[in-house]
């Protein structure tokens, strides 16, 4: 990224009839399209991104049976939303192409000012995000936003992701906003052996860890996320800001809330509805985080460090 997000810009008013940001994120599963490139899938999820009406979407497993056709099917998304895309790197250990996106409705005033992350060499495997830098109407600094996909596979991986993110993020000093599927677990889900026990056995090497024979949920990801400050933003907010009340699994196999936003401190206090809905096209829920704009207009971020 090359806008310093230390300094402010002459951001355009945000409208007063919608003195709100909405963030929605969203595994397609597959890109919502089958192998032989049937898009019933397809069709529910964007119908119901349609009617969440957000100005940011957050894409997991943007893909296509043909990689001669990414780009279409990305594009066609994103102008059945009504938003320019960017689109990330293929996630890491991903055999089926998965890309994730990021999506903005530029024609609501938001205006992307950078992208990535950097295309060249990456430290380790590629990363398992992509971002945009945004200016808000309504918002004096820049907010740059994440599409995360952490490895399915392992929780090495998905540590050693979520730290170099977590240290970018806190490095770059933005207000920043980190949303998708981090194939892994929170504290505040609280899951219990008996909770861990009852999901597919696949799913423990990267979920999970033994202690004294006892099966316990492994919170290594939030830790490093936590660490720098960022918010899991669902866990922090009233019952009555969240719908369903009760923190709930975001995926088909039940447990914890796999896919989740994270606020760094500065915007943390915007933060003010959260919902997760089944689209009836993926696997995951999509989740939508609403943002009061004049709460983050007085957020300021801490800035860039060497």
């Amino acid at each position: 990224m090359h806008d310093s997000p230390g300094e402010p810009v002459t951001a355009p008013p945000a409208d007063p009839g919608h003195a709100v940001l909405r963030i929605a994120s969203v595994n397609l599963e597959s890109g919502g399209l089958s192998e032989t490139g049937d898009d019933v899938r397809w069709h529910k999820s964007v119908a119901a991104l349609l009617a969440q009406d957000p100005h940011v979407v957050l894409c997991q497993e943007m893909t296509a049976p043909s990689a001669f056709r990414l780009q279409a099917h990305l594009w066609r998304t994103a102008n059945k939303l009504g938003m320019t895309p960017v689109l990330g790197p293929p996630a890491p250990a991903s055999f089926s192409g998965n890309h994730t996106a990021v999506l903005v409705r530029t024609s609501a005033g938001l205006a992307i000012l950078d992208t990535g992350p950097p295309a060249g060499p990456q430290p380790g495997s590629p990363a398992a995000w992509c971002q945009a830098l945004v200016q808000v109407p309504g918002i004096s600094y820049p907010v740059c936003f994440y599409s995360v996909h952490l490895p399915a596979r392992s929780a090495v991986e998905q540590l050693s992701q979520a730290q170099r993110l977590a240290s970018r993020i806190a490095q770059d000093g933005a207000l920043a906003v980190a949303g998708g599927d981090w194939n892994c677990y929170a504290p505040a889900d609280a899951l219990t052996p008996e909770t861990l026990a009852a999901m597919p056995p696949h799913l423990r090497p990267p979920r999970m860890r033994v202690t004294a024979g006892i099966l316990e949920a492994n919170y290594d990801v939030h830790h490093a996320l936590a660490v720098t400050g960022l918010t899991d933003t669902a866990a922090v907010l009233p019952p009555g800001s969240r719908d369903p009340r009760e923190l709930a699994p975001t995926g088909i196999n039940g447990g914890g809330r796999v896919d989740r936003f994270y606020l760094t401190q500065p915007l943390a206090g915007a933060a003010s509805r959260y919902e997760q809905r089944d689209t009836g096209g993926s696997d995951h829920q999509a989740l939508l985080l609403t943002l009061d704009l004049t709460a983050a207009a007085a957020a300021v971020p801490a800035g860039p460090v060497p």
